[in-house]
């Protein structure tokens, strides 16, 4: 699995049992390197259930990552974010992050091609958006999962990406201001 992968999605309303399990079926396919198989069938659950945003965040990702199309992968994770929401209306910071780093993994491969860098995955399909403005978005992203009160876990691992990008675009994140930071945990 991808390192943004969650390992059970956070509950939706509107996201029935069925659809659930499904995601699950898929995230065996993929963890199983089956992941043509688990992207069709990914696809079928997000016919049945438009709005199940846990499964076009995993479409996305995948798409981004693992088939570098680029565009039709952050399209599917504009959407997972919009559609995003638990029980109490709050969006999930899962979600959040997952198109946060998405975005971060394009610019960062988009940085390397302007700077003459063979870009390590091959050729990709284009995007419209420049690095700096995927950087940005990324940052919005992330600041944005910070708010929705993210487990400890996906606290670190939020703040080490705006860290990563704050480093590469020398915008800082947190305004200089002492942000608390999450209990560093081994890799």
């Amino acid at each position: 699995m991808d390192e943004t992968a969650t390992e059970e999605p956070l509950h939706d309303p509107d996201v029935p049992d069925e659809a659930r399990a499904a995601l699950r079926a898929v995230m065996q396919q993929h963890a199983a390197g089956e992941v043509d198989a688990a992207l069709a069938g990914a696809h079928e659950i997000m016919r049945r259930w438009p709005r199940y945003a846990q499964a076009r965040s995993y479409v996305g990702q995948t798409l981004v990552t693992r088939k570098r199309q680029f565009a039709d992968g952050l399209a599917q994770l504009d959407r997972a974010v919009r559609d995003c929401h638990q029980d109490d209306g709050r969006a999930d910071p899962y979600i959040l992050y997952t198109a946060g780093w998405c975005q971060e993994f394009v610019a960062n491969a988009l940085s390397k091609e302007a700077g003459h860098h063979r870009p390590k995955g091959g050729p990709h399909q284009p995007v419209e958006q420049s690095a700096d403005n995927l950087y940005a978005s990324a940052t919005a992203l992330f600041l944005r999962a910070l708010k929705e009160d993210p487990d400890e876990q996906l606290l670190g691992d939020i703040e080490d990406m705006l860290t990563v990008i704050a480093n590469v675009t020398g915008e800082p994140w947190d305004d200089g201001e002492e942000v608390e930071r999450a209990i560093p945990r081994p890799r």
